[in-house]
């Protein structure tokens, strides 16, 4: 992270003239101008609304910068005046070097055009010449990895092919600050962990994010430093974690809840119950293999969670969860191996592991044609309401080169056990079964 400002923002404030009444607006435009020229006080029609007020603040280069808060704090507000889309009522927006933002599902996108069309064109808005999107338009369209539907009016895409398609131009554009507000919400759990990889490695290259999103998971993976909105103005700006204990307070004190005591795990304090419904209702994970490294020996092809006995993506913390998977060898690993599973978030941020090595067993040697059935069992100690996912990794010999580790192998969601609230724990002890 570079000492150089890339954001200033001074004295920021924006007003909105809300009007309760469609001819208020017409009134507004005309009366006020006739009674200042009779020598009257002009009157109002209309009640102001600060959603920003008297904001300062600078984010260095190569900084990312979490943004949080209620809905209605001023969030949006102040990325739209970073961007430039705003114009402010009062104070003043410096940024240096091209930003790339995600704002809006769909915007620089005409909805008649095709996907492939629609990459030139918003490359083209954005600033990639010609030459840039011939280089990049393969690594875009295989990042998208929307299939056949590139050639599709983009109208006849869903919520998530949007975004899908619009981060990958905008990962593309090697921006100096990326801007991203809650778009990634509303791609599934495994483009969601590509795109966290990607914004990392802009952050290692240099680029400045400022992110905006209602999960603190989320915002402690990426974010070292946050900032808290509320009602417009500024409340607290720090490290993230500090930031988001405060903005759970706020919100449990408005709702008139009582704050938990320090330590406690507790749910996202702004999702409601049937919020909290929804987030259990995700598609199912079973058995969708993505992204994989390794010399190919073998392969996982297959990965299942069942959990009180039954195939399953939502689990209950404190209960037993086996996770079943099968290993096909296409060529002969003649070496004993070993094999291991990693629960992270679907950030990416590793909460634990089970190792066969370590558990004291050893995968034989495995012929081209065999495949292995592997079971791991582990109680889950993880915190109610959240997502995460299951890595995958078979090495062969022992320590050595990875034959497959497959990312985001599979997914589930964790749910609470009644009352019974469940620490998150980094030490879990759980076996590897042969089948």
């Amino acid at each position: 992270m570079s000492s150089e400002v890339a954001i200033r923002v001074q004295n920021l404030s924006k007003c909105y003239h809300i009007y309760e009444q469609p001819r208020d607006r017409l009134k507004q435009m005309v009366l006020p101008r006739i009674h200042r020229f009779a020598g009257r006080q002009a009157p109002t029609y209309y009640k102001e609304f600060w959603a920003l007020h008297s904001l300062s603040l600078d984010i260095r280069r190569g900084e990312a910068v979490g943004i949080v808060g209620r809905n209605g704090g001023g969030k949006s507000t102040l990325l739209q005046l970073i961007c430039g889309t705003l114009e402010p009522t009062t104070g003043s927006v410096e940024v240096k070097g091209r930003i790339a933002a995600l704002l809006e599902l769909g915007a620089g996108f005409n909805p008649e055009f095709t996907g492939r069309e629609n990459i030139h064109l918003n490359g083209a808005i954005l600033g990639l010449t010609a030459r840039d999107l011939e280089e990049s338009f393969d690594s875009i369209v295989a990042f998208a990895d929307i299939g056949d539907h590139l050639d599709q009016p983009v109208k006849t895409y869903s919520s998530g092919m949007f975004v899908r398609l619009a981060f990958a131009v905008q990962a593309h554009l090697k921006p100096d600050v990326l801007i991203i507000d809650e778009a990634l919400s509303v791609g599934d759990q495994f483009f969601q962990a590509k795109c966290y990889a990607a914004i990392r490695n802009m952050m290692d290259e240099g680029t400045t994010v400022l992110f905006v999103s209602h999960s603190a998971a989320t915002v402690k993976a990426l974010c070292p430093r946050a900032v808290l909105l509320d009602r417009g103005q500024l409340i607290m700006d720090g490290p993230a974690s500090q930031v988001l204990d405060r903005y759970f307070v706020l919100g449990s004190a408005t709702e008139g809840a009582t704050a938990p005591a320090p330590n406690t795990p507790a749910a996202d304090p702004g999702a409601s119950p049937s919020a909290q419904l929804v987030s259990l209702l995700q598609p199912p994970f079973a058995r969708r293999v993505s992204h994989r490294v390794g010399t190919g020996q073998a392969r996982f092809v297959e990965c299942v969670i069942f959990g009180n006995g039954r195939e399953t993506t939502v689990v209950e913390t404190g209960s037993a969860i086996s996770i079943h998977a099968a290993l096909a060898v296409e060529r002969d690993c003649p070496f004993e191996g070993e094999v291991g599973l990693v629960v992270s978030t679907i950030e990416g941020v590793e909460l634990f592991a089970i190792n066969s090595f370590f558990n004291g067993q050893r995968i034989p040697p495995l012929k081209a044609g065999e495949q292995q059935r592997l079971h791991f069992e582990f109680v889950c100690p993880l915190s109610t309401g959240a997502r995460y996912r299951i890595d995958l990794g078979y090495r062969m010999p022992i320590q050595g080169e990875y034959v497959d580790k497959v990312f985001a192998a599979a997914g589930f969601t964790v749910m609470s056990q009644g009352d019974r609230i469940v620490p998150l724990l980094f030490d879990v002890p759980g076996k590897v079964v042969l089948a």
